[in-house]
């Protein structure tokens, strides 16, 4: 591969609503600059291992998951794996073209200066109205997939394509916001925070840089061992933060306006639209804002399609991809009728959008980490890993193994047992009892297999 096209998709990879979305709302209500801080620490300690572990894991076997799952020697663990990552692939899909369907209505009618003026009560019939307008927003969620679709079937050099006009973009953002940066550091304080938001800060810190589902895994099938990827794997994390904390410090005025109940995504639309009524007219700096939220709401699913669409060692599957885009789409409109209906539709009183959230982001995401991270940091000897990482010796290189062997999976694991209890309605108890059961059933099956009750095994 071309290292051009390697490092717009590295980078481009990791901007993603998520950015836009949650992380502005999550700091707002968890102690603030504290909050960023802990944020950045873990991006850097944790995250920033667990990528380059992903490209570890990626250069040693040289193929995609897809590949490696449904090869002859594909285990049916290794397939079982697979079938959880896909569907969490696709609930994310869903949830990226629900929520950027809104976002790109919001940043419409912001463009054009319908917002401009909106009093209290002016924004409020504006959230309920925008609600109702529902052929607009599965319209939007329509021209997502046409749009997905198009870039989507030229794979690694469609998205680099669509990655070296984005990027630019965001350059440019961070560059004329350094004003905001300075005024939010000002205005925000340093709050005390507990054991619940410094783990809300591990969490989201993994799963916004997650998203890509182990894009980073396909990137490293494909990169020469040559070519080194410790500064690319820091440049990208360092240019995540800053994007990030760029998207706080410019809504940071409108969150201080606004209801913080409710979900993340619904705060920060909402802090966005407060933002644009109070000015009279729509700035640059805000239409430059405006515009990238919206192109990175229409195209942060890109990455993820590249599993579908890359079945086979450098060649593109259209027919996994026109399955896949189907099947977010009807899980898309799925989320859009929850929201619709009365009452609304629920598991054990959650709506679907935290449900999917919660299967992907808090089960699925971890799982993989976890099991990438005991791969490579215990599975893989010292000499197999040497070739894959550069640089290969020093303190850079000791600190990464004591993460991938260490760090990273107490952090996932800690991420990982959190959102499992009471998944689903279940008590601590209850999990434990049915890890319980199913240790001793799969101890009673190896027992009747070593008995020869069932030669074939």
């Amino acid at each position: 591969m071309n290292q051009l096209l390697i490092l717009l998709i590295l980078f481009g990879s990791q901007i993603g609503l998520s950015d836009f979305l949650l992380l502005p709302a999550h700091a707002a209500r968890s102690g603030e600059l504290s909050f960023l801080l802990l944020y950045a620490i873990f991006k850097l300690v944790i995250v920033l291992p667990l990528l380059h572990a992903e490209l570890v894991a990626g250069r040693y076997q040289g193929v995609s998951p897809v590949e490696l799952a449904t090869e002859r020697r594909g285990r049916p663990w290794a397939r079982a794996l697979l079938v959880c990552l896909l569907a969490a692939v696709l609930c994310v899909l869903a949830i990226n073209l629900y929520n950027a369907s809104w976002t790109l209505a919001v940043g419409w009618d912001g463009l054009t200066g319908r917002l401009a003026g909106f009093d209290r009560l002016d924004r409020v019939l504006y959230w309920y109205e925008l609600g109702l307008q529902n052929e607009r927003l599965v319209a939007l969620i329509l021209l997502q997939v046409v749009l997905l679709g198009a870039v989507a079937i030229f794979a690694w050099t469609g998205a680099a394509l669509v990655y070296a006009l984005v990027l630019p973009l965001c350059l440019v953002l961070m560059l004329v916001q350094i004003p905001d940066v300075v005024v939010l550091l000002r205005e925000w304080d340093w709050h005390p925070i507990g054991v619940s938001e410094t783990i809300q800060a591990l969490q989201y810190a993994l799963t916004s840089s997650m998203a890509g589902f182990m894009v980073w895994y396909l990137i490293g099938s494909r990169l020469p061992l040559s070519l080194p990827t410790g500064r690319w794997v820091l440049a990208a994390q360092l240019f995540d933060l800053c994007l990030g904390l760029v998207i706080v410090a410019t809504l940071h005025a409108g969150l201080a306006v606004t209801d913080m109940s409710g979900s993340e995504a619904g705060v920060v639309l909402q802090a966005m639209v407060a933002q644009l009524a109070q000015s009279d007219g729509l700035s640059p700096t805000w239409a430059a804002f405006v515009a990238v939220g919206s192109v990175v709401g229409a195209l942060g699913s890109l990455p993820l399609l590249l599993h579908f669409s890359l079945v086979h060692t450098g060649r593109s599957s259209r027919r996994w991809l026109i399955a896949a885009l189907f099947a977010a789409l009807l899980l898309a409109l799925l989320l859009q009728l929850s929201a619709r209906v009365e009452p609304r539709l629920t598991w054990y009183g959650l709506p679907l959008t935290e449900v999917f959230s919660r299967f992907a982001f808090s089960l699925v995401a971890p799982a993989m980490a976890l099991l990438t991270t005991l791969w490579v940091g215990w599975g893989l000897s010292p000499n197999q890993v040497l070739k894959q990482v550069n640089p290969r010796t020093g303190g850079r290189y000791l600190a990464w193994r004591l993460a991938v062997k260490v760090l990273i999976p107490i952090a996932v694991a800690l991420v990982f047992v959190r959102a499992t209890l009471g998944f689903g309605g279940a008590s601590p108890t209850q999990v434990l009892g049915v890890a319980i059961l199913l240790l001793v059933l799969w101890r009673l099956f190896d027992w009747l297999r070593q008995q020869a009750v069932y030669p074939r095994f």
